[in-house]
């Protein structure tokens, strides 16, 4: 597949501690950038017939896919869409072999840096570094609410219900959402995939 077939723009998440962490610099509209993808599933994905692979956004950074597994080892595995491969960092689901189709929902994020750090040295690792141009910057406005986690602690997430976005120049990590920024960030693919 050709990059001229490629679909854009991508949409994929990035929280802020990303880029306070060090890996990444913020993120502004025209700017060139390289990084993996990571892709994360609040349930498991299933196994699917076969093909076609294709992944159709949802909203904001989430995807309904189906896509073939293209690595499965005990630290990652790697699913191909046809559009993008992206890794998830970990043990794979004991149905996830080389081969496999699945299929579910999955949020798409910029890889914090187990690629670029790690997990590229594995044996078998497909490429996974895509070039990309920033063509959006969508800056999370969804409303937070008070829950209880597991041991009754008091904590805060996103209100899920009442999803919200505006658009940015840029990003800025440290000061948006008092340093808990969430973003999509709309990009279109230059080339990849590569190396680190």
């Amino acid at each position: 597949m050709s990059v001229s077939d490629i679909e854009s723009p991508l949409h994929v998440g990035l929280s802020a501690w990303i880029i306070q962490d060090g890996n990444y610099g913020d993120f502004e509209v025209g700017q060139e950038a390289k990084f993996a993808l990571e892709f994360y599933s609040p349930q498991d994905l299933r196994t699917a017939h076969r093909g076609p692979a294709f992944a159709d956004r949802i909203t904001a950074s989430r995807y309904r896919v189906q896509a073939r597994v293209a690595f499965s080892g005990p630290q990652a595995w790697v699913i191909d869409t046809g559009r993008f491969m992206a890794f998830q960092q970990g043990e794979p689901p004991s149905h996830a072999s080389v081969g496999t189709w699945m299929e579910g929902t999955i949020y798409l994020g910029v890889d914090p840096f187990f690629y670029f750090e790690e997990l590229h040295r594995i044996a078998g690792m497909p490429l996974l570094s895509y070039r990309w141009v920033v063509r959006d910057v969508m800056r999370e406005v969804t409303p937070w609410v008070e829950v209880k986690d597991q041991s009754g602690r008091a904590t805060r997430k996103r209100d899920e219900g009442k999803e919200a976005f505006v658009s940015a120049a840029k990003t800025d990590a440290w000061h948006d959402d008092e340093g808990h920024g969430h973003y999509v960030l709309g990009l279109e693919q230059m080339a990849g995939p590569e190396g680190p």
